[in-house]
């Protein structure tokens, strides 16, 4: 996935499917920002005879996804979805739409955290961990 110059977040969405593996992608209403961040735990295989430099077991490891949404829910629906697969502990399909292509992977809500003062909008910050692997398309 080639990528060349700036590129605007506006473009860059969330989407999801409550029945796995998805099919039917549906953005996920009143994204503010999402941080996403693609992590690999490396195996370190350092001994005596490694001159003093670290070195990594190569093409091993966990890889995972961490995603934070932050939203100003713009739908009953969304934020209803949202809060029963946390409330459940159920998985989902997600689906990073990208300029160039798309991220897809199964996950997790590990967090849903919304913020309700009084006379102002819901807005909540969910934190969605991967399950399995995950694919570029």
């Amino acid at each position: 996935m080639a990528t060349t110059g700036a590129k605007n977040g506006t473009d860059i969405y969330v989407a999801m499917d409550t029945t796995v593996p998805g099919t039917s992608y549906v953005q996920i209403g009143g994204q503010n920002s999402h941080s996403l961040t693609l992590n690999n735990s490396l195996i370190d295989i350092t001994n005596k005879s490694s001159a003093s430099f670290r070195e990594l077991l190569p093409d091993e490891g966990t890889q995972s996804i961490d995603l934070t949404l932050d939203l100003t829910f713009n739908s009953e629906a969304t934020f209803t979805s949202l809060r029963s697969i946390a409330g459940t502990k159920a998985d989902a399909a997600f689906r990073i739409n990208m300029t160039a292509g798309n991220l897809d992977f199964v996950g997790m809500v590990a967090s849903f955290a919304d913020t309700s003062p009084d006379g102002d909008k819901l807005t909540a910050s969910v934190t969605i961990q991967s399950t399995g692997s995950f694919t570029w398309n």
